[in-house]
């Protein structure tokens, strides 16, 4: 850890007065930690934009890479069921006219190559043609190569049926989307031989992705759906300070599904609140605390990978919630949530697994999420929520010698700037490094309440 100014944590000064937590091995497997596991979300329309996504456009690709060498972009969301591929048109990146060119596609692709991502690409099933389908196809694979992921076909296919205008009959379900999935996905097939597919994109449906996974044939090789904590309307900072006890049922089933079928599981499109998020409460430090907790529980649950909303939303505003906001002239700059993947992203370094850990936190709202290879911690993760109480806690119980503490602070839980991780926050050309550090002393360090941390133990080469 060259170049850190560092000190020494003391143990807890008033022991009498404080509830120490000991952390300590669990029982159960560990459960690997995908290198690809990082990844972020897109309207269709942010990839049609010139000059967004786009390898020259260096702040952006910087904030990026400081998530992690290797990750997935997905480019969909319901912009995709408002898209259409024309070769040589002209560029369109409206809500409801997205138009994707071969330059966007060729911007698209110099973007991936400079930041070393993959992509997920959803064509149009809503309400595209399956001849413009397979065009379009063979025109993404040709340009994106070795980094693209898999298709996807639709958005949210459950929703279909649905609403004022429908998109298919009011008798859509599994079975009438299964159909149509495999004659969409033959005659991609044919097109592009070696196409891989994501599926089935569920807004929230558990039932579709069970039921794709028991009868996918190697037909699929992603398992994917989407998480919101609730829609805008009915959203609260409340709902981000405690455990969503729907989401604990949804991560059982997905991890089973996916064990049961032996198809990987990606939560490909999620954030706090569906339409873009709640002002006040996404975009500040609040929402940053449940980004770092959720990513860890996904991770914990055999998530292959998370793709966390950014940018403008289908009703084309730049969402609240966005780790990496943009500007009408594509200058790219952290949103409060970015500190909260940065955060993720060093503990995560070195790792491949998450190792179970047990611990009684005395009802102080805390969790804590340790990260190793072979079966050795290597990182441990702090999320304290609770509004009032400080968490003391130990890690002698790890064997995480010679550990360093990197802090994830913000002035209050409303703060929308002004955040830092490892005494520092990114640089006006997108870059971070950790200004400041603490060596743990004793084993035992003090997360105060709202904030976070991630204990890191030297690697024999650090």
């Amino acid at each position: 850890m060259l170049g850190l100014a560092l000190r020494q944590t003391e143990p807890p000064a008033r022991a009498q007065a404080s509830i120490l937590i000991a952390l300590r091995p669990g029982s159960g497997a560990p459960v690997d930690l995908p290198e690809e596991f990082m990844g972020l979300g897109y309207e269709m329309s942010s990839v049609a934009r010139a000059g967004l996504l786009s390898a020259q456009n260096r702040q952006y690709v910087a904030l990026v890479n400081g998530l992690g060498a290797k990750g997935v972009i997905r480019a969909g969301g319901i912009v995709a069921d408002y898209t259409r591929f024309d070769p040589g048109g002209a560029i369109a990146a409206d809500p409801h006219h997205t138009v994707v060119t071969e330059a966007s596609l060729r911007q698209f692709s110099g973007f991936l190559q400079t930041i070393g991502w993959r992509a997920i690409w959803s064509l149009n099933f809503a309400q595209g043609s399956l001849a413009d389908a397979v065009k379009e196809a063979k025109a993404v694979e040709a340009a994106l190569g070795p980094h693209l992921l898999a298709f996807e076909l639709g958005n949210e296919v459950e929703n279909y049926g649905r609403g004022a205008h429908p998109f298919r009959s009011r008798t859509w379900d599994y079975a009438a989307w299964r159909r149509q999935f495999t004659e969409w996905r033959a005659s991609v097939v044919r097109a592009v031989p070696h196409a891989r597919f994501a599926a089935p994109d569920t807004a929230s449906s558990v039932e579709w992705v069970e039921a794709m996974a028991g009868d996918a044939r190697g037909e699929v090789q992603l398992l994917t759906t989407h998480y919101y904590r609730a829609n805008q309307a009915h959203g609260s900072a409340d709902q981000l300070l405690t455990p969503d006890p729907r989401l604990h049922d949804v991560l059982l089933r997905l991890r089973a599904a996916s064990r049961q079928s032996g198809i990987p599981w990606r939560m490909c499109e999620t954030n706090s609140f569906s339409g873009g998020g709640l002002s006040g409460v996404s975009d500040t430090f609040t929402g940053a605390l449940w980004t770092l907790d959720f990513m860890l529980r996904l991770a914990l649950h055999g998530c292959s990978g998370v793709n966390i909303e950014t940018g403008v939303n289908q009703l084309g505003f730049l969402s609240f919630y966005s780790p990496i906001r943009n500007d009408d002239q594509g200058t790219a700059s952290p949103g409060v949530p970015y500190y909260s993947m940065l955060a993720f992203a060093e503990a995560r370094r070195g790792c491949t697994q998450m190792l179970p850990v047990e611990a009684d936190f005395g009802g102080i709202n805390a969790t804590a999420f340790v990260l190793g290879k072979s079966g050795k911690a290597r990182s441990v993760v702090l999320v304290n929520r609770d509004a009032t109480r400080e968490a003391a806690v130990s890690i002698r119980n790890l064997s995480m010698n010679d550990a360093t503490v990197f802090r994830l602070r913000a002035p209050s839980t409303r703060s929308t700037s002004e955040v830092s991780f490892g005494g520092s926050s990114v640089s006006a050309d997108g870059h971070w490094s950790a200004a400041s550090a603490e060596k743990v002393r004793a084993g035992i360090l003090r997360v105060s309440a709202m904030s976070a941390a991630v204990v890191r133990a030297a690697a024999p080469d650090e």
